[in-house]
Formats: C-alpha cells, structure tokens, sequence
C-alpha cells in the first residue's frame, strides 16, 4: 500500500481496460503517496484527457514533461491536449520537439497537420500530412504477407511489437539418472 508505482500499475491496467474513473483513484493514491512521480502524472493526464478535463490533463502532462523533457510520449500527448484545447502555435512548438527527437513519428506529424490546418497553413498542413502518408504502415502489406506469417510463426513472432522469445529447455534427464546421466 505504500509504494506509489503499484498504485500507476493497477491505474495503468484500468485505463487499458477503459476504466477511466478507476484509474484516476489508483492515480490519486499514487500521487498522495509520491506528489512529484512523473509516471503517475503521464498517467493521470491521460486519464484527464479522456474525461475531457484538458485543463487538468494539460498540468499533468507539463509536469511529466518538464521531468523528461525529451520523452516523445509524453510530448505527443501534451502537444495533442494543446491542439485540442486550440492552442495551436504551443502544439506546434511541442510536436516539433518531438520530430527533434524522432523524425518519423507518426503521431507528431498527424497532430502536426491538424494543428498547423487550425492556424491556416495549409502548405505547412500538407507537408505534415505528406510525411505522415510516407512512415504509415501500408496496411494492404499484410494481405502480401499474411501466408508466409501464417506458415512461420517465429518470424511472425518477431514482427509484433509486444511479443515472447521461447527459450529452449534441454530435456530432462530420464527418471532414475543422476547427475552427467548416471545413477
């Protein structure tokens, strides 16, 4: 009960899931126990987003950001609450932070061009939008390489972002064997 980062762990599992309002109590333990832990104000700034409290989500997510100022995460996430909250010229300074770290990404050039559309600069608008059409994924791929995925599932394994590494286990010793294989 006293260590903040298993409070953001249940929180974190909770927004997975959808549930907003449990999240922002297991957040509010976390920061009642840890006021200053960045994660637990990442989290809660999601949280505050997606209740539609941009405000608060917006103070969350300065303050994970001012902990770690290059963290594109975090960054892709304030300067979207900026264009939500049509802060448009602040998105725009903050996502080109985030291009400063990673030029391809994809969510940066995405809000860029929504941000930019807001302010009225549309050739600004459509070089975001071009980048953005440039590093997205070809999602008609996978029909090219759906049979050879589904015939190796190692390499198909490797290809997820999230995946296992199976380690292969020597087999065990028939019953009766000792130690080197002897009784």
């Amino acid at each position: 009960p006293g260590y903040a980062d298993g409070w953001v762990n249940v929180a974190r599992a909770r927004l997975q899931e959808g549930n907003l309002a449990g999240a922002g109590e297991m957040l509010e333990k976390a920061l009642e126990l840890s006021p200053e832990l960045p994660k637990a104000h990442f989290f809660m700034g999601l949280v505050r987003k997606g209740e539609g409290r941009n405000d608060e989500a917006l103070a969350h997510l300065q303050r994970a950001a001012a902990r770690f100022p290059r963290d594109r995460v975090v960054l892709n996430q304030l300067g979207r609450v900026q264009f939500l909250k049509r802060q448009h010229a602040q998105a725009v300074e903050t996502l080109k932070r985030v291009l400063a770290i990673d030029p391809e990404d994809l969510a940066a050039h995405y809000t860029l061009m929504l941000a930019y559309r807001g302010l009225g600069e549309a050739e600004a608008a459509a070089r975001h939008e071009a980048l953005y059409r440039r590093f997205k994924a070809d999602e008609s791929a996978q029909a090219l390489t759906g049979p050879y995925r589904q015939l190796h599932p190692d390499d198909n394994n490797e290809r997820q972002a999230i995946h296992e590494h199976r380690a292969s286990r020597p087999a065990a010793p028939p019953p009766g064997a000792g130690y080197g294989g002897r009784p």
